[in-house]
């Protein structure tokens, strides 16, 4: 394609002698910054249903992509050319009822078989949990986690048992914070959002969408606050609590 052969010359321009200074000195360290803010710039025009801007984040994480491989061939390790055979023969290989003659009947059986394959291919993973990076964010973790966990058939038999465990981490929350022991109050708070995960996933709701809808709604009525108190010529670092909480309930 000739958009992305282009692409490709114009970042190894960039990295070239006659150059960008600043495009030069990246490596694929100083990257990882300027990668995970593309992938959240990414999502938050796809949040806004914004099509141009989501044509524009993708050639973004494109262009990062490529200087990343730029880097790479560099070095002498690979080129784009490497990584794009890589994915292609991934997914060659991971979708064998697409690609081959494996029969499948469910969505479930497609996942079931794209974890065996994972750990065919991955053999130097010992343990099932093997491959859940440590970098992602913490929330996003779990819910690889228990998803993993879940396709094995280990999973609590209704959402009232996830409700009943709900209730029992909490009361765990309460005991801790009764004895006063900080380590043991976090850990507690940890079990508690590790079965409030599990509940959403239960009812197929993803639970950064959920957070993400509270937060949404919190900035929301926090405006709203500081517009009413602004039109009243009020500060609202000088409000008490009792007319912050008036207004905000009047938010809702």
């Amino acid at each position: 394609m000739k958009e992305f052969d282009k692409l490709v010359n114009i970042v190894k321009t960039l990295r070239g002698e006659n150059g960008c200074e600043w495009d030069k000195k990246q490596t694929l360290e100083s990257m990882k910054r300027y990668i995970l803010e593309e992938i959240y710039e990414l999502i938050e025009s796809i949040n806004k249903n914004d099509i141009n801007e989501i044509k524009e984040e993708i050639g973004d994480i494109l262009m990062h992509m490529v200087f990343l491989s730029r880097i790479a061939e560099e070095n002498g390790w690979f080129d784009i050319k490497d990584a794009l055979n890589t994915i292609n023969n991934k997914l060659i290989y991971r979708h064998p009822h697409v690609f081959g003659d494996k029969k499948v009947d469910s969505v479930e059986d497609i996942l079931k078989n794209w974890e065996e394959l994972k750990k065919q291919q991955k053999k130097e993973r010992e343990y099932i949990l093997d491959g859940i990076p440590n970098a992602m964010p913490p929330l996003r973790r779990s819910i690889k986690i228990q998803e993993k966990i879940s396709r094995l058939g280990i999973d609590f038999k209704d959402i009232y048992s996830i409700i009943n465990k709900i209730d029992e981490e909490l009361n765990e929350v309460k005991e801790s914070f009764k004895q006063g022991n900080k380590d043991s109050i976090k850990g507690e708070i940890g079990d508690l959002f590790f079965v409030l995960t599990r509940l959403a996933l239960y009812l197929e709701i993803d639970p950064e969408d959920a957070i993400e809808k509270t937060n949404i709604k919190v900035i929301k009525r926090f405006k709203y606050i500081e517009d009413k108190l602004k039109k009243e010529n009020k500060d609202i670092t000088e409000a008490g609590f009792e007319e912050l909480n008036k207004i905000w309930e009047e938010s809702k």
